[in-house]
């Protein structure tokens, strides 16, 4: 029954509100404002004594405040050309928002301080007047800002860190802004002669609370608000302005405080983990969650594995987009506190297992890292910042020596852990890791035999220079027809034939690797296809061509390729018992491979032409030391029959890496097998005479090889259900490794000779 009454006389009171609405006159905007205003104080002054107050959602101060919003919306859409209004006038003259900081610090009535929140992060998202450069606004938004993240697992972090993110937003569309938000800091200076003691200086850089509270909100149990605040984060580091980076780096923790999390995500990696599923673990910085259900379906520690990649991810875009100090600062931070103190110790431990998981843990940072300067951080971390040539014995940089040491272990595994990192090393757009691995050795030319080439010739350089580009001139512009292509399964096959399309177009046009893939004849043959004219000359093809620098020669690409292919003999072959030799594939990677590298070499100014170092009298000749890195490589190459094949296809893809650099020592180093060199100098052709040569002593005459080997192809292209594995096995997955890589070689140096005939 009171229920009932009571009903009626709240519907009689509204009625009568209405009706004197009605009859009222209609409030201005401004008068609207100052009502409103006026009830949002009158609330705290008519409840000062009140000792158990109500939550603010049970008051109308929420409701006020949404009605401030509502008018200042409405008074800036009213306006012309965006002039301020006497609302907004009211409200930065009597510091509307300073009044509202400071209820919001006391958090009475519990809830105001996310309703304050909320109002800051509308007013300052929805107006599109600036407000920020009002120091009435930037004061109060500023220390707002400082109370943001003080209390871990707070209510409010949700309006907190959307709050931050709304004021970074702003800072970005106006760099300059962020200087209200540095806060200048003063320390005391000692006293001294003729100085007033305790005389206040200002001092570099300053407090950056906007960082610090965003820094404060990454460490949230919520995903969503750490992921938000790292966004704030990005947006903090990028800005242009300099000030901030100094105050960024020098007076917060968010170097340390970074790094310390990707050291924590490091730590919880699991300690035995198969290496080669590392390589198909995809994670990026976001929001992707790893349950531990999914975890136990795939293998043991992929969430925790999951979670560090996502974190260097982070780490890495955050790098890639910041301020040149900034950038510098948090990699250099990520190197002395991560690389040297956590991952060095690990790598050089003495259990085997823990080195291999640990340097496989390195290959896969590596692949994840792709920002130029926490690259250069991991490249100098693994090589040293040596660029002086080697020489024989230890050398300064433990872990370099060690690294390239393994990759010659006893242990299968751990060579193959240990060139995998080198092989993704190799993959990475950084002229230290060329030179320090393997230019810096090269650099003197000291391995090549200048005696070896007439006198005559260096004479007439500069007239067989100018021939040889008249030539390349005429083929481009005579049209030549392409000739039937013809070969044999002998020793001595050289097809001398010209694609005259793919010769008149640039190394870079993708259309060339038409030209390239015409040179595989329909019988599957691998025909290589060279100038007709080089070849038919009689005075280019019976020495090698030298141009303007003194001692560099050029040998005919036929030459070349013809020494690689033959290398073998016709019955230790089995490329041509499949339906395809695969010549075409090697073609077009090769072509491909070349277009990206030579475009990433290009800044590098690598010389277009051998340099050789003229020694003086004074000077007495060094010996040539192909440096560590070669040494191995080179010292593996000549155990090819006796290593597994996993170990040989990883080996022999690092040298073909090498082989593609367009530099032109390392060119003919690799590929010219009749490079003139000093005594005792292994090249990389010496070496495959020298394996081919103990293949076909120890191998040739055994019964059925040529089937043996034909059955082992079609075990290791997977065509076949037999899985016996044959007497020697080993033995004949090298020779195939050794019979494609030569092939692969070929198609380098025909792709390379290319692509140097058309830019002469």
């Amino acid at each position: 029954m009171k229920k009932t009454m009571f009903s009626k006389f709240t519907n009689i009171t509204n009625i009568l509100h209405q009706a004197v609405e009605a009859l009222a006159p209609q409030l201005t905007l401004y008068e609207e404002f100052l009502f409103h205003w006026k009830a949002i104080t009158s609330y705290f002054i008519d409840n000062r004594e009140e000792k158990h107050q109500r939550p603010v959602e049970q008051t109308n101060i929420p409701a006020h405040l949404n009605q401030l919003l509502a008018i200042l919306q409405e008074e800036e859409t009213g306006s012309d050309n965006g002039a301020m209004g006497p609302c907004m006038e009211y409200l930065l003259q009597h510091k509307l928002l300073e009044t509202l900081y400071s209820l919001s610090r006391t958090d009475h009535p519990p809830g105001m301080k996310q309703s304050v929140l909320m109002f800051f992060t509308k007013l300052l998202s929805r107006l599109k007047q600036p407000l920020l450069p009002h120091i009435s606004v930037h004061r109060a938004v500023h220390r707002l800002v400082k109370i943001c993240g003080e209390v871990k697992a707070a209510p409010t972090e949700s309006d907190e860190i959307q709050f931050l993110c709304t004021v970074c937003a702003k800072i970005r569309s106006d760099p300059y802004l962020v200087n209200f938000f540095i806060e200048v800091l003063k320390k005391k200076q000692p006293g001294s002669c003729g100085e007033e003691s305790g005389e206040k200086k200002l001092s570099s850089g300053g407090e950056y609370s906007l960082v610090k509270s965003l820094l404060s909100l990454t460490t949230s149990a919520d995903g969503r608000v750490a992921v938000k605040a790292c966004e704030g984060l990005m947006l903090c580091a990028s800005l242009p302005e300099e000030n901030a980076a100094h105050s960024l780096v020098s007076n917060t923790t968010f170097c340390n405080d970074l790094t310390e999390k990707l050291i924590m995500a490091y730590h919880k990696l699991p300690d035995t983990v198969d290496p080669t599923v590392l390589e198909d673990v995809e994670a990026k910085w976001g929001l992707d969650i790893l349950t531990d259900r999914d975890d136990q379906q795939t293998f043991l520690g992929k969430r925790q594995l999951v979670s560090f990649l996502s974190w260097l991810d982070y780490c890495d875009q955050l790098i890639e987009i910041s301020h040149p100090v900034t950038a510098k600062a948090l990699a250099k931070c990520i190197r002395q506190n991560f690389l040297n103190l956590i991952v060095e110790p690990s790598i050089l431990q003495q259990s085997e297992c823990g080195a291999i998981i640990s340097t496989a843990y390195l290959t896969r940072c590596l692949r994840t890292v792709c920002s130029q300067t926490l690259l250069s951080e991991f490249c100098h971390f693994i090589l040293g910042d040596d660029r002086s040539p080697e020489v024989p014995g230890e050398g300064p940089h433990k872990l370099r020596q060690r690294l390239i040491e393994r990759c010659d272990h006893l242990s299968d595994e751990m060579s193959l852990v240990t060139l995998k990192l080198f092989s993704t090393l190799l993959q990475k757009d950084d002229e230290h890791i060329f030179y320090n691995l393997i230019l810096r050795n090269l650099a003197s030319r000291s391995y090549f035999n200048c005696s070896d080439i007439a006198p005559e010739m260096s004479e007439n350089c500069v007239k067989l220079e100018v021939t040889e580009n008249c030539i390349a001139k005429e083929k481009v512009e005579n049209s030549i027809d392409e000739t039937s292509c013809s070969s044999s399964n002998t020793e001595e096959t050289i097809i001398k034939n010209c694609d005259q399309n793919c010769s008149s177009k640039s190394p870079d046009d993708s259309s060339c690797e038409d030209g390239l893939q015409s040179s595989v004849g329909p019988d599957n043959e691998a025909k290589i296809l060279v100038p007709e004219e080089a070849a038919s000359n009689s005075d280019l093809s019976n020495l090698s061509t030298p141009t303007s620098s003194p001692g560099h020669r050029r040998t005919e690409v036929h030459k070349i390729v013809n020494s690689f292919l033959s290398l073998l003999p016709e019955e230790l072959k089995s490329s041509y018992q499949t339906v395809d030799s695969g010549y075409d594939m090697y073609l077009r990677d090769a072509h491909k491979q070349f277009v990206d590298i030579n475009a990433m070499c290009k800044s590098w100014n690598w010389p277009k032409q051998p340099e050789t170092h003229v020694e003086t009298e004074s000077e007495e000749p060094s010996p040539f030391y192909e440096g560590l890195f070669f040494k191995t490589l080179l010292d593996r190459i000549t155990r090819l029959l006796d290593q597994s094949y996993c170990v040989n296809l990883q080996l022999t893809s690092v040298i073909a890496r090498l082989s593609l650099l367009p530099h032109p020592h390392l060119h003919e180093f690799l590929l010219d097998p009749f490079l003139p060199v000093t005594d005792g100098v292994r090249t990389l052709f010496s070496v495959f005479q020298k394996v081919a040569t103990e293949i076909k002593q120890e191998l040739t005459n055994h019964p059925d090889l040529t089937h043996r080997l034909g059955l082992t192809r079609k075990r290791l292209m997977g065509v076949t259900s037999d899985i016996h594995r044959l007497e020697g096995q080993t033995q004949l997955e090298a020779i195939i490794v050794l019979e494609e890589f030569c092939k692969e070689l070929s198609a380098i140096a025909f792709v390379k000779h290319h692509a140097a005939v058309t830019q002469d």
